[in-house]
């Protein structure tokens, strides 16, 4: 694998919980309503503790965290460049297919890790508190506005072919591996076809 396992798995999801803060911190900026700010800032809190319980398991096992994500971020950032919503609604959209997807994938991928890495990693991965937030949101949005149902969907559909290569990236960075894996990815795939199912979407 490239660099030490664990530590190359912990920094990737730690600067991706820091992107998960600041993205959903920005949407509370911009909701169009205080029930929205007050529950979109409750989540960016959530995400802020991810990053910081992973930030110590890389300080735990001797890896520099800053550098470590350091390498990483041009990916994160050329994905965010490919992938830039047009409105808040967009935003939504793009944590909820995002986020589902790299969950589910790194759920089904994860290789062999010390026991306390794991259970950091399975903690992160395992809180559904955003999602069912979006759910939720999304949801009701979508049901009130049959055209931005049909805009999101397309959206959607974006998400999934940049997240593919996203996670790709990823793999590449993470592993020896150069291809995702299949039944992962396929699991993932199926995942998103319940969540877009759950909002009234067809993925």
């Amino acid at each position: 694998m490239h660099n030490d396992a664990p530590t190359a798995i912990l920094a990737t999801l730690a600067l991706y919980e820091l992107s998960v803060f600041q993205s959903t911190a920005t949407d509370a900026q911009f909701a169009p309503h205080v029930r929205d700010t007050v529950e979109l800032s409750r989540v960016s809190g959530y995400a802020l503790n991810h990053f910081e319980a992973l930030m110590e398991r890389i300080g735990q096992l001797g890896g520099d965290a800053l550098a470590l994500m350091e390498e990483r971020a041009p990916s994160l950032t050329a994905f965010n460049e490919r992938t830039q919503p047009k409105d808040w609604h967009e935003s939504l959209m793009k944590s909820y297919v995002h986020d589902g997807l790299l969950r589910d994938y790194a759920k089904s991928s994860l290789p062999a890790l010390d026991a306390d890495s794991k259970n950091v990693i399975t903690a992160v991965l395992d809180d559904t508190r955003r999602e069912e937030l979006l759910r939720a949101r999304l949801g009701e949005l979508i049901s009130d506005q049959d055209i931005l149902g049909s805009r999101l969907a397309l959206w959607g559909r974006k998400l999934v072919v940049e997240t593919a290569k996203r996670l790709t990236e990823i793999v590449e960075l993470t592993t020896d591996r150069e291809h995702l894996d299949a039944k992962a990815w396929q699991s993932a795939l199926t995942g998103h076809s319940r969540r877009m199912s759950a909002i009234g979407l067809v993925a």
